[in-house]
C-alpha cells in the first residue's frame, strides 16, 4: 500500500476497531500459542459460544484475521484466543512475538457458528485451526466426541491434552483421501440423535458432509464451516 492509502487505514480502524491488552500469554507447543485479551469493550459485548473475533495484525493495513474465543469473562472485560501460528502471514508474524503488555486491534464480538444451536450429542470434526471451537463448545455441551485431522498426530494430542480435551479423541494423520479421517469420523458417529460439527479444511468440510450421507447413523443435523482452503486466503 502507498503511504497515503496506509494513513487512511489506519485512520479507518481507529474509527472500527477496539484496543485490547495482552494479559497473559502461554506457548502450548512451537505452533499453538493461548494469549488472553483485556478490553474495556468487552465489558459491555455479549458472547456468544461459537463467535468470532477479528484482530488487524499489522498497521497500515485494512486486512483482519479471525480467531474464536474460547470464553469470555465480560466481568473483567476478558477473553481468550488460541492461535495456530503455521505459515508465515503476519498474523503467525504477531503471535509467535507475543508477549504480556503488547496491544493489538480487535473487532467483534460477531456471529460465526452459534455452538448453542448444537442439539444432543455432538460429534466434532476439525483440524488445528478447529482446536478454540473445540474449547468454546465445552462452555455449552457434555456429550462430544472428537476426531480431529492433523499434520503431526502427535503434537497437536499433546496441545489437547493441555486442553483438558483427552477423552473420546481421535486424531487422525491429514492426507489428500482423507481415509482414516472419514473411517474414525463413521466410528464416532452416536446411536442417539446428535449433531455433527465439521469445520476447518474447506476440502474436509465438503468431504465429511459428502461422506455422512451414507452413514448408517446419519446426524440429526450438520453444522460446517470452512476456516482456510488451500491456495486462498480471506475465507472469513
Amino acid at each position: 500500500m502507498t503511504g497515503i492509502a496506509e494513513r487512511l487505514a489506519d485512520l479507518a480502524s481507529g474509527a472500527m476497531l477496539d484496543n485490547a491488552y495482552v494479559t497473559g500469554c502461554s506457548r502450548l507447543s512451537p505452533e499453538f500459542v493461548r494469549v488472553e485479551l483485556t478490553a474495556q469493550e468487552f465489558r459491555k459485548a455479549t458472547w456468544v459460544p461459537g463467535a468470532k473475533l477479528q484482530f488487524r495484525p499489522r498497521r497500515g493495513s485494512m486486512s483482519l484475521r479471525t480467531y474464536t474465543p474460547t470464553s469470555w469473562d465480560a466481568a473483567r472485560g476478558v477473553t481468550e484466543l488460541i492461535a495456530y501460528t503455521h505459515g508465515t502471514g503476519p498474523a503467525a508474524h504477531w503471535f509467535e512475538r507475543v508477549t504480556p503488555g503488547r496491544t493489538c486491534e480487535v473487532f467483534g464480538p460477531r456471529r460465526s457458528i452459534d455452538l448453542r444451536e448444537a442439539t444432543g450429542p455432538v460429534l466434532f470434526i476439525g483440524d488445528e485451526s478447529s482446536v478454540a471451537l473445540a474449547c468454546a463448545l465445552r462452555t455449552v455441551a457434555s456429550d462430544v466426541a472428537y476426531v480431529f485431522e492433523a499434520r503431526d498426530p502427535a503434537g497437536l494430542t499433546d496441545v489437547l491434552a493441555q486442553l483438558r480435551i483427552t477423552e473420546r479423541v481421535a486424531v487422525a494423520t491429514k492426507s489428500t483421501d482423507r481415509d482414516e479421517l472419514l473411517r474414525q469420523a463413521r466410528h464416532g458417529a452416536m446411536r442417539a440423535p446428535y449433531t455433527l460439527l465439521v469445520t476447518g479444511d474447506a476440502a474436509t468440510v465438503h468431504a465429511v458432509r459428502r461422506d455422512s450421507r451414507g452413514w448408517e447413523r446419519k446426524p440429526r443435523q450438520i453444522k460446517g464451516k470452512a476456516y482456510w482452503a488451500e491456495g486462498r486466503t480471506g475465507l472469513d
